[in-house]
């Protein structure tokens, strides 16, 4: 019986760090013949079943941070989902314990992992369903009725009943496509100009035979006879953009690492395929219609715009409004939160951010509005004069809060805070900082 192991790193990943990501996954190799690269920040590779897993994870821990000083958790279980959930929190499952360990976690884990949608778990959680152990004890035919095929594998792969292989069925030999230059690819740029038009030779030789990829292997000759390879997993719906993209961030990690010279032939091999009707399924094989059209149309954009131009909002924590908010790739994998707790922090919902908007406060004789030292203000704010003119009457306000952030060394920073709102209906959140009004925000 075979196992598998998911490595998680934080705070690298491959799009922004090609080069430290990929010794990452050299790590790996050296411990299995094959690995699944499952997203910016993590990977997988089976497990032969016997040896001693708790010693074989430190190494690869300390093979990671000696190499790239990030910091990784493993996580270990029969199943890819258990393994999945165990490396949030570095556990090394049992073997067979994989339902006992799924059981009792609650439903958002499977959010988490893409299993189900968000909107299901909320009409489970109004059923009374509210652990991976009562979903799964949910009666399989009923759970196919009322949600659907999607969530009936959910179901089955939560009950550890089925398993989601790491290594798709394989294609044929001649699927794989090819180029050799007549002069070798000396930098990064020339190989990934050459990868555009061989990831459109390569879907396009998917297509005509109705299939999809969901995994590629990149493989570079280099002209001194050096062979590197490494898969990707990859979207069934995905792009010749989005695909030759993947090629350039492995190709950076290998060349900007040393050891690569010029590559001489360049190849690109599907290493697991699916039919067509199959296609638009992700990691679990359960995307639903409405995801895979929003994430074609998210990829659509970053092909007009360029890379990295797509992203989302994540929270970070922290005090200031810009501090809270992290901004990723669409698609990446979500970075840990940094922990508090943070003294001074804004409570409750937070305003919509917005560009520093300067403003004047005045009191009901028209005279500014002035923050202490301590963070008093000079008087009772009457009226709020955006810069491009006008007046609005404030109607309430609450604070001020003063914050004082790093007082010991040379980014100290001192600010206020005011809660205002206008008679207009609208709601602020206003920051003085040096004498100087702005809007941090406006609460919807």
């Amino acid at each position: 019986m075979t196992r598998v192991l998911v490595l998680l790193v934080h705070g690298l990943d491959a799009d922004t760090d090609p080069v430290r990501f990929n010794t990452v996954l050299d790590v790996l190799t050296d411990h299995a013949a094959h690995l699944e690269v499952l997203g910016p920040a993590a990977a997988a590779l089976r497990l032969p079943g016997h040896g001693d897993e708790a010693a074989l994870a430190e190494t690869i821990l300390d093979a990671v941070s000696g190499l790239t000083g990030a910091d990784a958790d493993i996580g270990i279980a029969d199943t890819l989902l258990a393994a999945t959930l165990a490396a949030a929190d570095g556990r090394i499952v049992p073997p067979g314990g994989d339902t006992a360990f799924l059981a009792p976690r609650p439903l958002t884990d499977l959010v988490r992992t893409g299993l189900l949608a968000e909107q299901t778990a909320v009409t489970l959680h109004r059923l009374g369903i509210d652990t991976v152990g009562a979903f799964v004890d949910l009666e399989p035919a009923a759970v196919a009725e009322r949600f659907g095929a999607a969530v009936r594998r959910a179901q089955a792969l939560a009950a550890t009943e089925r398993e989601r292989p790491l290594i798709p069925r394989a294609p044929s030999e001649d699927l794989a496509v090819h180029t050799e230059p007549d002069e070798p690819f000396g930098s990064v740029e020339q190989a990934a100009f050459a990868a555009r038009p061989l990831a459109e030779r390569l879907l396009s030789a998917l297509a005509e035979r109705n299939l999809a990829c969901t995994r590629v292997t990149i493989t570079a000759h280099a002209a001194s006879g050096l062979t590197r390879m490494r898969t990707w997993a990859v979207d069934a719906d995905t792009n010749a953009a989005g695909l030759a993209r993947r090629v350039r961030w492995q190709l950076d990690g290998w060349l900007a690492a040393g050891g690569t010279d010029a590559i001489s032939r360049l190849e690109l091999a599907p290493a697991g395929v699916m039919g067509l009707l199959e296609a638009g399924r992700g990691l679990w094989e359960s995307k639903n219609p409405a995801l895979v059209q929003a994430e074609r149309a998210l990829r659509h954009a970053e092909t007009l715009l360029g890379p990295g131009t797509v992203v989302r909002a994540q929270d970070a924590g922290g005090r200031d409004l810009i501090e809270r908010l992290r901004l990723l790739p669409w698609d990446a994998v979500d970075r840990p939160e940094a922990r508090g707790p943070w003294p001074g922090a804004l409570v409750g919902p937070p305003p919509v951010l917005v560009d520093a908007e300067p403003v004047a406060v005045t009191d009901a004789a028209g005279a500014p509005v002035v923050c202490g030292a301590r963070g008093t203000v000079s008087a009772a704010p009457a009226f709020l004069a955006p810069a491009r003119g006008g007046r609005v009457p404030i109607t309430a306000w609450a604070g001020p809060w003063p914050v004082t952030e790093r007082w010991w060394g040379p980014g100290s920073r001192r600010y206020t805070r005011l809660q205002v709102v206008l008679a207009d209906a609208r709601a602020a959140l206003l920051v003085c900082e040096d004498q100087q009004w702005t809007v941090a925000g406006w609460y919807g």
